[in-house]
């Protein structure tokens, strides 16, 4: 029997909004390469209709759900509810991205965005020679983007944390959560320069984990992280670079956008899913390319 003759397992990204989502082309492409049947949807969820949609889904004989915005807190909560299964990550960030569906009723509830984005990271920093255990991290932002990738930095190894935010008290808070996990941590100002936190001589991964470039707006920090950085890397997206990237312009240095941390974190939700990983570098390379085709039609 081959594949295009077995009936397709039904997987969804759920949000609110949801049109603007690139996860059924990115999933289309790994079931592709696979070749694997699988069929992927989005699904709009009412605000106050998250728990329900769930339910629907899993009556419906749905095998697992992406989780995007604004649900991840929704889908912690009836994942923290037996007999359910959450994975680390999930459980540091309080925040679930990826669902699947257990033909027994069960439920695994996973994180997968810190996981891609050390997936992205790490095969960045070969091109530069590095392993992510070598470096260090300046993650800019306390929020749940921030969060939601600590457990996945104290599993890579990274050899210290530190986390700037407007709101010192938040920065604070994470890094002593980060600590309690094993992962040396320490929170401060979006200001402070490095020689309060680094580790002298491991490399400074900058992280912006800000909602700064959603908003045009611009993280202020210390100038001596950029002379220690070797690599800059905003978690938002577009056709075209991130405010924050623009600003570096100027400066020698390696710079990425968040585009990789989106396709990487689906083939780990695919990997949960199906037990199989596709080639994300293949997929990375279609879906850029499809962004920048659909900037031009715009």
């Amino acid at each position: 029997m081959n594949a295009l003759s077995r009936q397709a397992d039904r997987y969804v990204v759920i949000g609110n909004p949801i049109a603007h989502s690139m996860s059924p082309f990115i999933h289309a492409d790994f079931a592709a390469q696979l070749g694997l049947p699988l069929q992927y949807e989005r699904v709009l969820a009412p605000l106050n209709g998250f728990r329900q949609t769930v339910a629907a889904l899993q009556a419906a004989g749905v095998k697992g759900a992406n989780v995007t915005v604004p649900f991840k807190l929704d889908a912690f909560s009836i994942a923290s509810e037996l007999p359910n299964t959450l994975s680390t990550a999930a459980m540091f960030a309080q925040a679930v991205n990826t669902l699947k569906f257990n033909a027994d009723g069960t439920v695994l509830a996973d994180n997968t965005d810190g996981g891609g984005l050390c997936r992205d990271l790490a095969r960045q920093l070969k091109t530069l020679g590095l392993r992510l255990d070598q470096c260090q991290v300046l993650m800019v932002g306390a929020g749940g983007a921030a969060s939601g990738c600590v457990a996945a930095f104290q599993a890579a190894g990274i050899q210290h944390l530190t986390v700037l935010n407007r709101t010192v008290s938040k920065a604070r808070e994470l890094a002593e959560r980060a600590e309690a996990i094993d992962l040396p941590a320490a929170g401060g100002a979006l200001d402070t320069p490095p020689s309060h936190f680094e580790i002298p001589g491991a490399p400074v991964l900058i992280v912006n984990a800000s909602s700064s470039s959603l908003k045009g707006d611009i993280p202020v920090l210390h100038a001596d992280w950029y002379a220690r950085a070797v690599l800059v890397y905003d978690m938002m997206y577009a056709a075209k670079p991130t405010p924050f990237i623009r600003s570096l312009h100027h400066q020698d240095l390696a710079c990425s956008d968040g585009l990789g941390m989106l396709v990487f974190q689906a083939q780990l939700a695919f990997e949960v899913w199906t037990g199989q990983s596709p080639d994300a570098l293949e997929t990375l390379t279609k879906v850029r390319q499809a962004l920048l085709a659909k900037a031009k039609q715009q």
